[in-house]
This record gives structure tokens, sequence and C-alpha cells, in this order.
């Protein structure tokens, strides 16, 4: 069928059974209408119990605004149409993008934009449109767009190009009176705002601690910094911006991905954690980036939809950490970019799948809860580019379509309350082992278990290789690289048996001294025949700059037909020439059962409420189905109110790795009207969908 919600029905007649009633909301296959006369699955909900506000900001976004010289492309696209949100001829907002910002909800809006952020020179980008021909999207441009429609601002503040001076200009600017006394304040009254923007939230860079991605040679002198250069750095600029005015917040990066939160995470909390305004999280926890026409979609998005509990769990252990390293609880997290990781084309783009709108729809309801202390979240990216939700350029006479990613966040904007409401599902499970980027999940769980150490015997094994010279003393092994290449160092190497099919911990300790590259020195773990053989290893984090003995970890799972595994001191090629040394010891191997999540409810729930000026209580749901297979026949109880009427609002599509791409209708909502109905009424919610339900 080209799309089975064409068929899709609202059964008008519904039966009471006493105090039930029954709606069913079918898929037509074949001739009949499918029809579940025992739910399933139980949602009860509490209308009297609240769990606090529904936060509007975390259904933010990014907009992107690239510059030449720095990263990314480009095009008119970008640097002068925002990618498609500003029409630099008429000099304005495009009014069609804008009407779908506001059904988005879109509430906070990023710019520049993501790596972009790195390098980029904010003062390029204002004064006279006849100085900026390539920069027609500009700040000035920015913050009108954000008016328009209505969104709050958020700047990322460049991290490796400029000094504090430029941030703290970038504060006049933006908030000082136009007073004669301030002159960036005078340019921005010549670009066209005589009245403070009062811009409040920025971000000290994005990402950083993987460097600014460009092969310019004056971005303060090294390609990476270290977390404390960064939290010095951070600290320095603050002071600087909050000097101009001391109303702004000023975000520190944190963590990109899920890695540990040792290293870069714990070191910048430690030294800046107790005058972080925030910190920045960004949150792209399914990845698959291959493109094999035949891969398992089940099993990609089995595995994806049960992102939300590692998520949370992460977010507990950063809680923790925050507590740890600089003793506060109360650090706001924004989480400035999120998405599911799938960099591919084939078979489909699944970043533009009906399974990644489900995926992110997971990540908002986790980012929704009051105890993680998000306070913002910015979907990457709004429109067009590779990510957009939207795609399509109006003023160029182009159809503007919705793309499946878009649908999640209009659904909670036109059919979500003020506040959320406690909620309890009872529902079958699936299980899924994992992969793509996400934990196991299966049966009960399980805690994690470090097993006793395993022996290693083997000594270090060394090569000799053009730009390296190794030595060993006792138990270290040091690596002086004489800057001549960007040495891709894999030439010491520890070889022990193995078993198969067993999760291996490796624990060891790096030094290094002047270490000029943003690849630094770490340990890898393999199966012993190596990658060309294999393709199957683990690396820990890396230790770069001057630094003393660091502990780094990783853990590494072996192949089914493993008998030996590698351990090798690394630096990984990729980030230039590399001079100076790195030192290696201590290496401890455990055989290690990690954490396993327990098996996936069919459905993720939230709930919320309202109540209007009349004082009448209105309830809403989202509902993700996670099962892939078929629809779920779901019983609904509101407790603290007596339903008269409801109305449902369904994304789904024919597959969950349906896109929009050719046809925009293949994935898209439907909306049904229940009519009467009483405690109890049950709806089948199709596989693979996202419901939103409003009960009066």
């Amino acid at each position: 069928m080209k799309n089975y919600l064409s068929t899709l029905r609202t059964m008008s007649t519904l039966r009471s059974l006493r105090n039930l009633s029954t709606l069913s909301i079918a898929i037509l296959c074949g001739p009949a209408f499918s029809q579940t006369t025992s739910p399933a699955a139980h949602i009860t909900v509490d209308a009297n119990r609240s769990l606090g506000s529904v936060n509007p900001w975390v259904f933010g976004g990014n907009l992107i605004s690239y510059q030449k010289g720095g990263y990314g492309d480009t095009s008119p696209m970008g640097s002068d149409r925002g990618e498609g949100v500003w029409d630099p001829d008429r000099q304005r907002t495009v009014p069609e993008m804008a009407a779908l910002e506001r059904e988005a909800g879109l509430s906070v809006t990023r710019w520049p934009g993501g790596c972009a952020t790195h390098v980029y020179e904010w003062k390029r980008t204002i004064g006279p449109l006849s100085e900026r021909h390539d920069q027609r999207f500009g700040l000035p441009e920015y913050l009108r767009h954000c008016a328009d429609i209505g969104a709050v601002p958020l700047i990322s503040v460049a991290e490796y190009r400029g000094t504090a001076q430029d941030a703290a200009d970038l504060v006049e600017y933006l908030n000082s009176p136009n007073d004669g006394k301030h002159p960036w304040a005078a340019k921005r009254a010549a670009d066209g705002h005589p009245a403070a923007w009062n811009v409040i939230w920025f971000e000290f860079g994005n990402e950083s601690e993987h460097g600014p991605h460009t092969s310019s040679k004056d971005f303060k002198g090294r390609a990476r910094f270290t977390p404390e250069e960064y939290a010095h750095n951070y600290l320095a600029y603050r002071a600087a911006m909050r000097s101009i005015d001391p109303r702004i917040k000023l975000g520190a990066v944190v963590a990109t991905g899920f890695p540990d939160l040792g290293g870069w995470a714990r070191t910048v909390t430690r030294l800046a954690g107790k005058e972080m305004d925030f910190a920045i999280h960004h949150s792209y926890k399914v990845s698959y980036g291959g493109n094999d026409p035949n891969i398992d979609t089940k099993a990609l998005f089995s595995a994806g939809l049960a992102c939300a509990a590692p998520i949370q769990d992460y977010y507990n252990k950063m809680r923790r950490m925050f507590r740890e390293a600089c003793g506060r609880d109360d650090i706001p997290i924004a989480v400035t970019e999120f998405n599911g990781a799938f960099v591919q084309e084939n078979p489909v783009p699944f970043r533009h799948s009906l399974g990644n709108a489900l995926v992110n729809a997971e990540m908002l309801r986790v980012f929704l809860r009051p105890a993680n202390h998000i306070v913002m979240a910015n979907f990457w990216e709004f429109a067009n580019e590779y990510w957009g939700a939207v795609k399509g350029w109006a003023p160029g006479g182009e159809a503007l379509v919705k793309r499946p990613q878009f649908y999640p966040f209009a659904l909670y904007h036109e059919h979500f309350g003020k506040q959320l409401i406690a909620v309890s599902v009872a529902c079958p499970t699936y299980d899924t082992p994992g992969g793509y980027g996400v934990e196991p999940a299966m049966g009960k769980g399980s805690e994690e278990y470090e097993g006793p150490e395993v022996p290693i015997t083997d000594d270090w094994h060394v090569s000799d290789v053009k730009g390296a010279a190794a030595t060993r003393q006792g138990r270290e092994l040091s690596v002086v690289f004489d800057g001549s290449s960007d040495l891709n160092y894999y030439f010491a190497t520890r070889t022990i048996p193995a078993k198969p099919n067993t999760t291996y911990r490796l624990t060891g300790w790096v030094k290094t001294d002047t270490l000029t590259t943003s690849n630094g020195g770490c340990f890898q773990i393999g199966d012993a025949r190596g990658w060309p053989a294999t393709h199957s290893c683990s690396i820990t984090p890396s230790v770069i700059g001057t630094a003393d003995w660091t502990k780094v970890q990783v853990d590494y799972q072996t192949l089914p037909d493993t008998h030996a595994i590698t351990l090798t001191a690394r630096r990984l090629e990729g980030a230039g020439p590399v001079s100076g040394r790195a030192s290696y010891r201590d290496l401890s191997l455990h055989e290690f059962t990690p954490h396993r999540y327990g098996a996936v409810p069919w459905l993720g729930v939230d709930a919320s409420r309202s109540v209007d000026r009349a004082g009448k209580t209105h309830t809403y749901l989202i509902i993700v189905n996670r099962r892939l297979d078929g629809p779920v026949s779901t019983s609904i109880t509101v407790r603290g109110m007596q339903p008269r009427q409801a109305r449902a609002w369904i994304l789904s599509g024919p597959t969950i790795d349906a896109t929009n791409e050719k046809d925009p209708e293949t994935v898209s909502v439907h909306s049904h009207d229940l009519g009467p109905i009483q405690n109890g009424f049950t709806l089948d919610l199709p596989p693979a969908s996202m419901t939103a339900v409003a009960i009066d």
C-alpha cells in the first residue's frame, strides 16, 4: 500500500460495557478493519498529581549561518538565507518558514550553528550589507528573525579564534544602551536597532574537546584545548562578558555524545563548575553510518527506540559527577544539539525517517523530566542543510516539505498542556541486543560486574618507525614524536589469550609532555588478528598537551571467533604533525559484565494538563508505540476528572524507515475525533507511531 494512513479510519460506533467505552483506530488490512477486544496495554493518568511545569524551551532548534574561512558550507543557503528562514533580497523572515517554526513551537534558536562556531567572527556579520556580501544572514538578521517568531536567542561564542574582549564587545553590541558611551551599541543602532536586544544566553564554543576542524593557523596556537585550558578560558570569557552585563549566562561544554564522564567533563566541572551558568551536552545516542541496502531496519530501530533509559541513566551520572567534582547539584544542562546520528543515504536517509522522528520523541520525553534540570534543548537542525526537519526554499518557488522529524515538535506544541502529571503504564515489553550506539535491553536487566583481573603476561613488543622513538624503563613505555609527520602510531603491542563473546575492561595511565596535536596518547584493545582482518577494536580517550598521569579506560567485546586480543599504545593520525612525548604504564584488564537495561516497554508515555479560564481541566497524552510489528490496543483511564470527549492525532507511516523525500504525505499526522467517551476508553495504536490525545 502507498500509505496505510490513507486507509486509517475512526470507528464511530462506541461499544459500552458498563463503564467501559471502546474506540478502535484500526489499520485497514485487506477487506476488513482489525478490531481488538482485550486491551494489551493500560495507561492510568493521575490528573491531580503534578510533576512540575512543562518546559517549552526543550523544543528549540538550530539555525545555521556558516562563514567563509571557517567550517562547513559557505553557500548562500547558509550564509545568506539561514538555510531557508531568511529572504536576503526582501530583508525579511520567509513567512512560510516562520509559520512552520511557530507550528513546531520553536522556542529557542541557536546561532551560528555547530562547528562553524569554533572560529566564527561575529564582527564580520554586522554593519552595512554592502560590506558583507557573503554574510547577509548575520547577527542583526538572526535577531530580527528570533523576534519575528518569538524565539529566545542562544548565541555561540568562538573559542578557538578571537579573545575575551571580542566576547565582551558582543555583549556590548547586544545589550548596552546607545548613549554615546558604548561604541558597539552605536554600531547596533546603525544596524537598525537602537534599543538593546537584551540577549541573556550564550555558549562558550561548540564540542570544544574535539578541536576547531580547520587548517587555519591562527586559532590560539594549538589544535585542541586541554580541559584545563578550556576551563581557564571559560572563566576569563565569562568574567569579561559579565563585566558588561551581569545578567548574561555563559554555558560550558561538558560532553558530546555519551563519553565517560571522567577526563574532559570532570576536569572542566572541577575547575569551572562553581561559576558555571549551565553545562552543555549534545545528545546523539543512536548512530549508523553504513549504506547497506539490506540492513535490518527493525533491528536498528528496535535498538534506537530503547535509547531513553540509557540517556536518563547518563543524566543521573552527570548529576552525580557535578556533585563530586565541584560540590554543586544545581547546574542546569542545555542540550544544544540532539538528533539521531544517521550519516548515510542508503537504503534511505534514516535521519529523515519515521524511525528517527520517534527516536527524537524519546529524547524529548527525557528532556522534559524536571529532575534532569534541562534548561533548554535544540534540535539539530530546523531547516534544509543535511539534517533539516523542513526542506525547501519558498522565495524560489520550492514547496516546503515537513520531514517526519518535524512532527514530534508540532504534536507536543499543539496538543500538550502546561503541567506534567503522573502517569503509569502496564504493557508488554520487547528485548533488543542493542547496537548502533545503544546498550542492550533484555529481560529484567542486570547490574554491571567487574570480574577478577586477567593476567597480562606478555611484555611490550616495540617496532621501530620513522617519526617516533620508543624506550622502556620498568613498567613505563615512553614514545617521543619528532614532529616530522602526522604519525599513526601503533608500534608497541602486547598480546594475550582471550575468550570469545566476552566483554573486557581495559584500564591504563597516560602522561604527556608538550604533545602538540589534538590526537594524543591513548590505548587500544582489539582482536589480535588486526583491524584490517576484523574491524574490531575499542580505543580509550586520549591525553594531549602537557598532562600528569591520567587514568583512561574503555570496554571491548570480543567476536564470536576471537582467541586472542592485542593491547596497543596508540596515537591516531588525522590531526597534523605530532611532536612531544607520550608515556604509557600500568595496564590492567578485567572480564566485565556491563550494566544491562531491562526489556523495553511497548509504550512510552507523557501526560500533562492545563486549566482554562473557566476552570475546566484538559488532560493530554503523548504516546510512542515502540512496537514495530503490530498495533497495541490500549485502555486509558484518567483519575481526578471525568472524561467526556477526546480527540487523537496520529503520526505514522507504512514502515519504520519511511521518509517524505519523494511523497510529502508518506509520513504524516491524521486527526480523529473520538467523540463521547468514558473512563476506560480504548485506542488501537498503529505500529511505530506517535499519538497525541486531548481529553476533556
